[in-house]
């Protein structure tokens, strides 16, 4: 017996996948650009990070670098979204000894930076930390 046409439930069978299909590949788009989010505010944080160390070893006051930055950065422990906070702490200096003998003094510090990680569907943003410790001459 030859038949020309599909059935109802072959229709139906059909449509049900391709919706399964479609909802998946909705939801898959969702996700990749919420992580999209993450990752540029994380990418935006570390360089800000990687800047504000390189500008201290150079050495720029905190303030300084906080004026010279291209981002706004403030100094409490709480940032608004889309802000960064970048807070130094007291240099410490310490001497290390070298094989051909005497010591060269060295300062130390720690760049702790903290912003907000946007997540989707809360409304609290996290607030994400990541602290560097820098070392640098004396060069005062």
């Amino acid at each position: 017996m030859r038949r020309g046409a599909y059935s109802l439930v072959e229709v139906m069978v059909a449509v049900a996948v391709i919706g399964i299909g479609m909802t998946a590949a909705a939801m898959l788009i969702n996700t990749l650009m919420a992580q999209e989010e993450v990752n540029a505010a994380s990418l935006r944080a570390a360089n800000l990070q990687e800047q504000a160390v390189m500008l201290h070893r150079l050495g720029l006051g905190s303030d300084q670098i906080r004026a010279i930055l291209p981002e706004v950065c403030g100094t409490n422990s709480s940032p608004a979204e889309g802000t960064f906070s970048i807070v130094f702490s007291e240099p410490q200096q310490t001497n290390i000894a070298v094989s051909i003998g005497g010591t060269i003094p060295l300062e130390f510090t720690t760049c702790t930076m903290v912003f907000a990680m946007p997540l989707p569907g809360d409304d609290a943003d996290p607030l994400r930390t990541n602290t560097v410790q820098i070392l640098r001459p004396v060069i005062r």
